[in-house]
């Protein structure tokens, strides 16, 4: 009897405790099924009780094989879905205090059946320290009748603190950031204005053998939201950041990349890298790009080499002279001669080496970005292209590479985005592939659709 007695004290305890103490903390909440039929698609919700919190913030879902998403309502949120983990990114917060997020839960028609977990995080910054809530995993069976439940919730006043750099990069499969999200009262103020932009890079001979240090000097005038600057970059040379100005630094793809999810607020930001191993001339092509309401904008700086007999035969450090562009903001339509007249001042000014020069530029249109339909990836070895042509009755060619553990299947091959979603949506509609989405390549290699339109600088489509 004290036995019990003592237990029905302690819950009571715990019961005033969490009611009184409960000072607005972060709560995460869905209504996810606890199954759901292969081929089947489940509209479900995650809440987010956020309080006053206002800035950077990340929600994001790790699926099973087999389990995607697809965005219905993201409340101003950059979605992104690639490979299992989906992402809904905020560089500012709405204002209200919970947001619903509501989503597509697709399974695939050839998903593993069995039991198997989706887990989740809500992360945002406080104070410079970055918290993350862990949702609480979903337990979900692949193969019986999806039936939703609504008391999945997840509740933390004590969020986890992490003292690594927030830094984040932006990544997605199909759909760009958007810096001024949906909401209108947001759009004017994440208005970037035209011009006013210049980049000034300085070569410096570095201290050890073969190594050249970049310092860039980015006027980016009131720019906002998403932004990136890269330099082009041989694959035999390596790279190291020196200065970031909180943007994530990566070597990939033949560039130099540094990102930024929310670029800072200061008018010039101060970069640095140091490249490794050159032992031949090597030509920098650099930009400058954002997005503005969905559309891709590029300033690009003019040709620049770096010679290695040049700086072997002075005995002090030597100064590239600076170039500084100031370039016309590019929309989708603008393909014309000026690319031509581009390249030819670009080879001008690399064999200048007595002053600085300032050049005006149009971006030029890559011609090695496709665009495809992809209709699946499994991890079961017997999912063939013609086993898919044969449940979703699909008459054209179907395409199949193996990337991450996956046989990933796609249909068509488009020049432009709009094609490509126009693609996607006829495949949804005709042939029911109710988990279809776009993928961009640039040659050959995999690449998110996102950097794909910035690159050809082409609008996004909803």
């Amino acid at each position: 009897m004290i036995k019990y007695l003592f237990i029905l004290i302690n819950s009571l305890s715990l019961f005033l405790y969490s009611l009184f103490s409960n000072d607005g903390g972060t709560t995460i909440t869905n209504n996810f099924p606890s199954s759901i039929k292969p081929g089947q698609t489940i509209n479900v919700e995650i809440k987010i009780a956020k309080g006053s919190m206002s800035g950077f913030a990340k929600m994001q879902l790790d699926l099973p094989p087999g389990i995607s998403v697809n965005e219905i309502d993201n409340k101003g949120a950059t979605f992104s879905y690639v490979e299992g983990i989906a992402k809904w990114l905020w560089a500012s917060l709405p204002a209200e205090n919970e947001i619903v997020l509501k989503l597509s839960l697709i399974a695939d028609p050839f998903a593993p059946q069995g039991k198997t977990v989706i887990g989740g995080k809500y992360s945002y910054v406080e104070n410079s320290d970055k918290k993350v809530i862990e949702m609480a995993p979903v337990d979900i069976t692949i193969g019986e009748a999806g039936a939703v439940s609504d008391n999945n919730t997840n509740t933390s006043t004590t969020p986890t603190v992490s003292t690594q750099n927030t830094n984040v990069t932006a990544t997605s499969s199909e759909t760009p950031t958007n810096t001024g999200g949906k909401a209108t009262n947001n759009q004017n103020s994440n208005r970037e204005p035209d011009g006013n932009i210049t980049v000034q890079r300085t070569i410096i001979k570095g201290g050890g053998e073969g190594e050249y240090t970049i310092n860039l000097k980015v006027n980016k005038g009131a720019t906002k939201g998403f932004a990136r600057y890269s330099d082009d970059l041989p694959a035999s040379l390596g790279a190291r950041a020196g200065k970031t100005e909180g943007a994530s630094f990566s070597v990939a793809d033949g560039k130099i990349k540094f990102v930024w999810v929310a670029v800072p607020e200061k008018e010039i930001l101060e970069l640095s890298y140091t490249i490794i191993g050159v032992s031949a001339p090597v030509v920098l092509h650099g930009e400058y790009s954002f997005l503005e309401q969905n559309q891709s904008k590029k300033y690009e700086l003019p040709a620049e080499t770096i010679s290695p007999e040049a700086h072997s035969t002075a005995n002090t450090e030597t100064t590239i002279p600076t170039n500084t562009t100031s370039a016309v903001a590019v929309t989708e339509n603008s393909t014309n001669t000026n690319t031509t007249s581009n390249s030819g001042n670009a080879a001008n000014n690399s064999t200048q080496t007595a002053s600085t020069q300032t050049t005006e530029t149009s971006a030029r249109k890559d011609g090695n970005i496709s665009y495809h339909v992809q209709i699946g990836a499994f991890t079961n070895s017997a999912v063939s292209a013609n086993r898919l042509k044969r449940k979703f009755s699909i008459s054209e060619k179907i395409q199949s590479e193996f990337q991450g553990g996956f046989s990933k299947f796609m249909v068509g091959s488009h020049g432009e985005y709009k094609a490509a979603r126009d693609h996607r949506e006829k495949i949804k509609a005709t042939n029911h592939v109710a988990s279809a989405f776009v993928v961009a390549y640039n040659t050959g290699k995999r690449i998110t659709v996102q950097e794909a339109l910035m690159i050809s600088n082409q609008k996004w489509f909803k």
